[in-house]
């Protein structure tokens, strides 16, 4: 369940500017269908809070702030992702469940949700930053 907060890297071997690596990310986002991207000289954020009213349901509408930084000196993109209010929902639902059922299933089907959300969120934040470099180091 922690740490609330990931840092994701990725070095964009291409030749792009600032604008031309944000002007992507907020493009990708706004595919994904994120409602509140805001977006400046060299960051694109979104913050999309808990709980939201959305018609698709992929791990972005898990994400309670996400902040896209790209440094054009060392060309590296950075992703980073906080997921607290996630985590806290799930270790409320771990709390319930082992308070009103007992034995075997009480103990363990909590933790094994936990772990679960845990690595659903890694993975999926991992998942986006992979696939907005492949875009702009090899499809742009």
């Amino acid at each position: 369940m922690f740490p609330f907060t990931y840092t994701f890297e990725r070095e964009i071997i291409k030749e792009k500017t600032s604008d031309e690596v944000i002007y992507t990310v907020r493009d990708l986002l706004k595919e994904k269908k994120v409602q509140n991207i805001l977006y400046g000289h060299g960051f694109v954020s979104l913050d999309e809070g808990f709980p939201r009213a959305r018609s698709n349901n992929d791990y972005l509408s898990l994400i309670d702030e996400g902040v896209f930084t790209y440094n054009e000196k060392t060309k590296i993109l950075t992703y980073k992702v906080k997921l607290w209010k996630l985590h806290l929902f799930a270790l409320i639902l771990l709390i319930i469940t082992m308070i009103y059922f007992d034995g075997f299933f009480g103990k363990l089907l909590p933790v094994f949700g936990l772990l679960i959300n845990h690595l659903f969120s890694y993975f999926g934040s991992q998942g986006l930053i992979e696939e907005i470099a492949h875009k702009l180091n090899y499809l742009s």
